[in-house]
């Protein structure tokens, strides 16, 4: 059995952040509670700054409610210092530099190019479309399902001793993949005071707000099991099986705290 204990320097590196001004945040969780242990993962990358964004985001909330699909929120920050005529600049407090390198390497793979967009929607690592494109995004999700249906699962829950426990099952790989632990916002509505979405407000739900990798694994039954970090009442967790150089996800779940 594979086990991983993280050390406290780690731990307190992914547990502390503290939420901007103007952020409200809330209990009530779009996530179904119960997600598929092979569950398809859709990423949204977004901005409070862009005007196509908000539609995107109901899709994702939408998409959240659906027992077989894991949907994560990213925020780019190349929209912060764009300045609009009328609203000037907005930066998104839920914004980060390493989520916009995640994009740009989604897209070297994808579609080997740099270019990034939001919202832009990334489906198991595999496959990318406009965020706001609903049937396309179905039928990548349907692809998705049938490329791994069975094959991978992840189930991550609070063990009898209080640590979590990760539990990964799954075929045989011939190079390790990564387990990799996000810290999540559950669900927060923001009032804009700038960009293009001036005096808008927006909501937004499972914003990743740290990542990091807590082991390998390289197919077969395993276990992960750490130190439960201490979660705020909005806070949740997703664990993720991605390989490192294709970023393919082969599983997804989400943690029962």
């Amino acid at each position: 059995m594979k086990r991983f204990i993280l050390c406290m320097a780690m731990l307190l590196a992914f547990t502390g952040y503290a939420c901007a001004d103007g952020i409200k945040t809330t209990m009530s969780v779009s996530e179904a509670p119960e997600k598929k242990s092979d569950a398809v993962v859709a990423e949204l990358f977004t901005s409070q700054g862009c005007s196509s964004c908000p539609p995107a985001q109901e899709f994702l909330m939408q998409l959240s409610r659906r027992p077989d699909v894991l949907t994560l929120e990213f925020h780019i920050d190349y929209w912060d210092q764009l300045k609009t005529w009328t609203g000037g600049s907005w930066k998104d407090p839920f914004s980060g530099s390493e989520w916009t390198q995640r994009q740009v390497d989604y897209n070297k793979l994808i579609m080997d190019s740099e270019r990034a967009y939001t919202p832009e929607m990334v489906i198991d690592g595999k496959f990318q479309e406009i965020g706001s494109s609903k049937s396309s995004i179905d039928n990548l999700i349907e692809q998705a399902q049938a490329q791994k249906k069975g094959k991978f699962s992840v189930d991550p829950a609070v063990a009898a001793d209080g640590n979590m426990k990760v539990s990964v099952d799954g075929s045989r790989l011939q190079k390790p993949a990564q387990v990799v632990l996000l810290r999540l916002l559950k669900e927060a509505a923001t009032k804009v005071g700038g960009g293009e979405n001036n005096g808008a407000l927006m909501k937004s739900h499972n914003i990743v707000r740290s990542l990091m990798v807590i082991g390998t694994w390289d197919g077969g039954k395993g276990s992960y099991s750490f130190a439960l970090p201490k979660f705020q009442p909005d806070e949740g967790c997703a664990v993720l099986l991605q390989d490192p150089e294709t970023m393919h996800i082969y599983a997804g779940g989400l943690c029962s705290l």
